[in-house]
């Protein structure tokens, strides 16, 4: 979704509309499935971090953790909010998932600068997460990576 996002405008016009539209629609159902993750981390908590490692990495590991899913919670519904604002809300047939607000500009343009800056916020997130699962795996030698894998 992030790269999709980022070329949006490149696409022609005669498929603007379309795309932009499945851009909505896709970031909706990751609204979905993220609350749905959310709740189900929430009653099946994940197993502790080893004790061994350091207490700033695995206070570091928990708010990044956490803030992953308030962002990739919060970047649709920005998205979602500035669409309804700008009067162009994401579309299924001809029905309209319209949020109960007003048109405004100005809320728009504040909705979709947050979309931005939570799109930023995930890369960089999503990197860190990376990077500590790549270190862990090779500079460590130990099983939080594999711990992730199914």
């Amino acid at each position: 979704m992030l790269v999709f996002g980022y070329f949006l405008d490149d696409i022609p016009k005669a498929y603007k509309g379309v795309a932009y539209n499945i851009h909505k629609l896709t970031g909706l159902t990751i609204f979905v499935l993220m609350i749905l993750r959310a709740f189900w981390a929430w009653i099946n908590p994940k197993p502790k971090l080893p004790a061994t490692d350091p207490s700033w990495q695995r206070l570091g590991a928990r708010i990044v953790h956490l803030l992953l899913y308030v962002v990739v919670i919060a970047m649709p519904l920005a998205g979602w909010i500035g669409s309804s604002a700008a009067g162009k809300p994401p579309r299924m047939g001809d029905v309209q998932l319209q949020l109960p607000i007003t048109q405004s500009k100005a809320l728009t343009e504040v909705a979709f600068d947050m979309h931005y800056m939570l799109a930023i916020t995930i890369i960089v997130l999503v990197s860190l997460h990376a990077l500590a699962a790549f270190y862990h795996y090779f500079i460590e030698k130990d099983n939080i990576l594999q711990r992730m894998l199914p």
